[in-house]
């Protein structure tokens, strides 16, 4: 669709400017036009909000009874463009619909009242970009760009109506409260004029309006042989889009029908990425080229299901191009990592003589190591394969292990080689033997804890005992009362 600006003066093809619509729509200005409709900025005089408001170019030479044939079924898919955009906010407001006679020409023109949208087509945003000479965008930014309006049409698609004319000029930029997204226009349009040119003639173009825009169009739109029109018919056109976006370029060159309808129809000549030169993974290619096949049911069989086998050809793609991790080899490539042990090594470079060594020691197969297992441990002079695992025992000691474990250092000894300061000093070095010593431990301070819990238990038993006595000297001799009388139990 052309739009037209505000420093330009349109041609009105119908003369509504200045014109009240139902008593309630006030014309204000013509918009722009596009194959078989115009578009015009009006205001509903109730509320005085803008609206806009579609006009229909009915095919010239058709009878009475066509037009009036035209006007139920345009009556029917207004009622259905009404809730689908009730149940999608991505799919463009339909408000009313209704007919009127065009002051210029003295036909009838049937229109329908839809949300104004501020923004622009993505057809407009192409012809800028390919103004500018920009170079097509990755395929992440082309899923995230089209993602809205591809969930409008696969929400049609569930409630079985196909659109049959998905263009950029049918989808639009417009502003919400989460930022610019696309919205699409004209669902069921291309079908009103399909169904009443077919009736007419047989044909399928009438004068110079066609009924799909040729550069989008699937090859059963060329040829009917090939199958009905459905759901898959978009699918083709989304794919075109698709590669559109990646090249900044249409995927589909040509001057008249003939040539558009040639290139849908061969198979040798599939609109694919990798075909326009566009460096995509293998999986998105293979999706997308499904989506442009000639026939039908090779097809993806709706948009929901092209846009998540997409997306997931990209999840698939992107996992494959990702570079390996790298990790560090064991000393020995049939062990697998585990427990880190500190050998002799760490000793000497606790007294300057050197820097700590570790042997990796192998927790087994689908063992991952324990915070119990995570401990340096001082060894004598072993080399690096001292240790494997074995799936029966775990880890085995091969024979340069000394039989009786090796002691545990004090946790000084264990932190120094592995937290260097500049002010920290290293203890005195002691030589350490080829035979595997028991670790002294330091004796564990005396505490007064139980000698005053004994204390305290001592004076409560002294503080029984003497209530007891005194209750019982009381009972023998009994309580003197005023009066002088004894009182006794």
């Amino acid at each position: 669709m052309r739009l037209w600006y505000r420093d330009e003066v349109p041609p009105d093809p119908f003369g509504l400017v200045g014109q009240v619509l139902d008593g309630q729509y006030r014309v204000e200005r013509y918009v722009g036009e596009g194959g078989f409709s115009a578009v015009y900025k009006a205001t509903l005089i109730g509320l005085s909000e803008p609206i806009a408001i579609k006009c229909l170019k009915l095919p010239p030479g058709l009878g009475s009874a066509l037009v009036e044939s035209f006007v139920a079924r345009f009556r029917d898919e207004s009622r259905l463009h009404y809730r689908l955009s009730q149940g999608n906010l991505h799919i463009v407001r339909s408000i009313a619909s209704g007919t009127t006679t065009s002051p210029a020409t003295s036909a009838l023109v049937p229109y329908i009242v839809l949300e104004w949208l501020e923004g622009w087509s993505l057809a407009h945003e192409l012809a800028e970009r390919n103004t500018r000479q920009m170079k097509g965008r990755r395929l992440a930014e082309v899923v995230a760009l089209l993602d809205s309006a591809i969930e409008a049409i696969a929400y049609a698609h569930a409630q079985g109506v196909v659109h049959r004319d998905l263009n950029p000029g049918n989808l639009f930029f417009a502003k919400t409260s989460s930022g610019r997204k696309l919205k699409v226009l004209d669902f069921g349009v291309a079908k009103i004029l399909a169904d009443s040119t077919l009736a007419m003639q047989g044909a399928r173009t009438i004068g110079n309006v066609q009924m799909f825009a040729p550069a989008y169009g699937a090859p059963e739109q060329f040829d009917r042989r090939l199958g009905d029109i459905g759901p898959w018919t978009d699918v083709y056109a989304i794919a075109l889009l698709v590669v559109e976006l990646l090249t900044d370029r249409s995927a589909v060159d040509g001057s008249h029908v003939g040539e558009f309808a040639a290139q849908a129809l061969d198979p040798s000549r599939r609109p694919t990425p990798r075909a326009m030169g566009v460096d995509v993974g293998d999986e998105a290619e293979s999706v997308l080229a499904r989506a442009v096949s000639v026939a039908p049911t090779d097809r993806p069989r709706d948009a929901g299901e092209l846009w998540g086998m997409l997306k997931h050809a990209m999840h698939v793609d992107g996992d494959s191009r990702r570079a390996p991790r790298k990790e560090s080899a064991p000393a020995d490539k049939s062990a697998l990592t585990g427990t880190v042990r500190m050998d002799t090594a760490a000793h000497r470079a606790a007294s300057g003589a050197g820097s700590p060594r570790f042997v990796e020691v192998p927790s087994g197969p689908g063992r991952s190591p324990r915070s119990s297992e995570l401990t340096t441990q001082a060894l004598t002079d072993v080399p690096s394969r001292a240790v494997r695992w074995t799936p029966s025992s775990g880890v085995e000691a091969l024979s340069a292990i000394p039989s009786t474990p090796p002691s545990i250092p004090p946790p000084t000894s264990i932190a120094a080689p592995l937290i260097a300061t500049p002010s920290f000093e290293p203890p005195p070095a002691t030589p350490i033997s080829n035979t595997p010593t028991t670790a002294t431990l330091p004796p564990r301070p005396r505490t007064r804890r139980p000698l005053i819990a004994i204390a305290v238990a001592l004076v409560v038993a002294a503080a029984v005992a003497a209530s007891a006595w005194i209750v019982r000297s009381h009972a023998q001799e009994g309580l003197r009362v005023p009066g002088g009388t004894e009182q006794t139990p």
